[in-house]
């Protein structure tokens, strides 16, 4: 029979198993690594950058602080000579009411001069009218006794009606 060999068979399995994680805390600055297998020697190099954006945002910040400093002198400015302008205005507005106050009370003052004048003229010629009167009164008592008596109170009527037409002729000259 026969002598059989002899048989020899070897294996090796190798595994290699790693597991990795970062835990992000506090700041997160952008960068999490995980499952990352590092061999013996080797090593990770990692840049984190924020590709100019705080650059970006203090130039932006800088040109926002600038507009709103415009912005603000323009609205002093603006405000500076709103208030100049009003001035100029409540000036103009006191002088021109000062104007009108003055012309009201020259005109009330030859309005008055007006009125007194045209009362002391009506006063006087009713002194006259009744002085008139009187001496027609006169003169008619004095002719009834010598019989005129009937044509004198004609007389009399007449000059009362004259009289009573100045009077009022006078009054209407003096309300003018």
């Amino acid at each position: 029979m026969g002598g059989g060999g002899s048989t020899q068979s070897a294996n090796k399995t190798s595994n290699t198993n790693t597991s990795g994680s970062s835990a992000i805390s506090g700041d997160n600055l952008g960068t999490v690594l995980a499952g990352v297998n590092m061999g013996k020697g080797a090593s990770i190099n990692i840049k984190s950058t924020d590709h100019g954006a705080m650059k970006s945002a203090t130039e932006l910040g800088k040109k926002a602080l600038e507009a709103n400093a415009e912005t603000l002198n323009e609205a002093f400015d603006f405000g500076r000579d709103a208030l100049k302008e009003n001035s100029t205005v409540a000036q103009k507005a006191m002088a021109e009411n000062g104007a009108v106050s003055r012309g009201a009370m020259d005109s009330m003052q030859k309005n008055s001069e007006g009125s007194i004048s045209a009362v002391k003229a009506m006063a006087s010629q009713s002194g006259e009218n009744a002085r008139a009167a009187l001496a027609m009164a006169e003169n008619t008592a004095s002719r009834s006794q010598i019989g005129a008596a009937g044509e004198m109170s004609k007389v009399a009527i007449a000059v009362a009606v004259v009289l009573g037409l100045g009077v009022i002729v006078m009054a209407i000259k003096g309300a003018k």
